[in-house]
C-alpha cells in the first residue's frame, strides 16, 4: 500500500507535467484530500495563471476538482497587492500587464471560500542569460524503455553563467510536428451526420481501428516529460557548454519546430525540483514509495502541518526557437510515428456522411495555426 507521502509526490508530479484535471491510477491509497497549487509567474508578457485544485482518492483513482470562489493575490515586496480574476476550472488570471521584475520579491496568498488562508514563502526574481547556441545529434537508441529503445535527437545548448552570484536553472521544451491524422475511431467509423460529428460504434467494425486525415493544416504539440534543473554551485561564472536539454523522439523524418525555455529559479525551487526529479526519475516508477515526502513552499496559515502540493515559483525566462531539420537521422532507422499506433485510413466508400477527413480541433496538444518559426 502506498504511504501518504507517495500520494503527495504523485500529485506534485502530475501537477508539474500536465497542469490539468485528469484522474490517474493509484494503488490502495486511503481516502484523503490535498490542496494542489500550480503557480509560476514570469517576466514574459504572456497570460499568467494560478490554478487551484483539491485532489482526493476514490478507490484506486485520484481525482482533482477545481477550487472556486477563492480570493487570490500576488504580494510584491511585502506591500503592493495584485488581485487575480477568477475564471472557469479553478483558474485565477493576473492582469495582462503583469510581469515580474528583477530583484523584486513576490508572495502568493489566497483564501478559500470557507475562509481558510494560505500563503507561500517570498520568492525573488533573478536574472537569466540568453541561450547562445543550440545543436543536436541523432541517437538510434536515444530513449531507453523497458521493451524497445526509441530513436531520438539529443538537443544541447550553450549559455553564459553570470559570475559572482548563485544561479539555478530549469529547462523545458515544446515541439510542433506535422500531423495528418485528426480522428481515430476504434470499433466503429467517423460520421459527420447527424451532428455532432463523432465516432459511432458499429458491431461490424468492433475489431477495427480506422484513422481519418486532417481536413486542414494541423500540428501536434509535444512537451518534455522530465524535470531538468541545474545549479552553478561548482561552476559559478563559467560558460555552460553542451547542456542536454531534451531527448526529442524521432516521430517523423520531416523537420519540426522546437521551442526551448531556459528559466532562472530560486535556490528553494531548485532544491524542490531536484528532489522531485531524483525521487521520480532515478528511483523507479511513480508508484514506488519514495524515501521522503516532498513539501512545497505553500502553507495553511492557521494549520502549518497541512500538506499542500505544488510550489510557487518566480522565474525569468529566455526562449529560443530551433528548427530541427533531422537531416542527420540514420536513414536505416524508422520513425516511431506522430500517432501512437500504426495508421490505418478507412477506405473511401463515397458516403457523404463519412468524409475521409476530420477537422484539426484546437487543444493543448494540437493546433491548426502555423507556429511562428515553422519552415515549410
Amino acid at each position: 500500500m502506498l504511504k501518504s507521502k507517495s500520494f503527495l509526490l504523485l500529485l506534485c508530479v502530475c501537477l508539474m507535467f500536465y497542469a490539468c484535471v485528469e484522474p490517474f491510477s493509484l494503488g490502495g491509497q486511503q481516502e484523503r484530500r490535498i490542496l494542489t497549487v500550480d503557480a509560476t509567474i514570469t517576466d514574459l508578457a504572456d497570460e499568467q495563471i494560478v490554478k487551484l485544485t483539491e485532489s482526493f482518492s476514490s478507490g484506486n483513482v485520484v481525482y482533482a476538482l477545481p477550487v472556486t470562489k477563492a480570493k487570490v493575490e500576488i504580494v510584491i515586496n511585502g506591500n503592493e497587492r495584485v488581485l487575480l480574476t477568477e475564471r472557469a476550472g479553478g483558474e485565477y488570471v493576473l492582469p495582462i500587464s503583469f510581469h515580474t521584475r528583477v530583484g523584486e520579491k513576490y508572495k502568493l496568498v489566497f483564501q478559500k471560500e470557507d475562509g481558510t488562508s494560505y500563503e507561500s514563502t517570498e520568492e525573488r526574481q533573478s536574472v537569466v542569460s540568453d541561450i547562445t547556441r543550440v545543436y543536436n545529434e541523432f541517437k538510434a537508441d536515444g530513449i531507453k524503455t523497458t521493451s524497445l529503445d526509441k530513436p531520438a535527437h539529443y538537443v544541447y545548448i550553450d549559455t553564459n553563467d553570470p559570475a559572482n552570484e548563485k544561479n539555478n536553472y530549469m529547462w523545458s521544451w515544446k515541439l510542433w510536428e506535422r500531423q495528418n491524422v485528426c480522428m481515430t475511431c476504434t470499433g466503429g467509423r467517423y460520421f459527420t451526420s447527424p451532428a455532432p460529428a463523432r465516432c459511432r460504434l458499429e458491431p461490424a467494425f468492433s475489431e477495427v481501428t480506422y484513422d481519418y486525415y486532417c481536413a486542414e493544416s494541423c500540428w501536434q504539440i509535444f512537451y518534455n516529460e522530465e524535470l531538468n534543473v541545474f545549479s552553478d554551485v561548482y561552476s559559478n561564472g563559467q560558460p555552460i557548454v553542451g547542456r542536454l536539454v531534451g531527448k526529442i523522439p524521432y516521430y517523423s523524418s520531416m523537420g519540426a519546430l522546437l521551442e526551448i525555455k531556459q528559466q532562472s529559479i530560486s535556490s528553494s525551487a531548485y532544491q524542490y525540483m531536484k528532489l522531485l526529479a531524483n525521487q521520480v526519475q532515478n528511483n523507479g516508477s511513480l508508484v514506488d514509495t519514495p524515501p521522503a515526502a516532498i513539501i512545497g513552499n505553500i502553507r495553511n496559515v492557521a494549520k502549518s502541518d497541512e500538506a499542500v502540493a505544488g510550489f510557487f515559483m518566480v522565474t525569468s525566462v529566455r526562449t529560443q526557437k530551433y528548427w530541427l531539420d533531422k537531416q542527420n537521422a540514420d536513414v536505416l532507422v524508422t520513425p516511431i510515428g506522430v500517432v501512437d499506433h500504426p495508421v490505418n485510413f478507412e477506405p473511401s466508400a463515397g458516403d457523404p456522411r463519412r468524409p475521409p477527413a476530420a477537422p484539426c480541433e484546437e487543444s493543448r496538444v494540437r493546433t491548426r495555426f502555423k507556429p511562428e518559426g515553422w519552415i515549410n
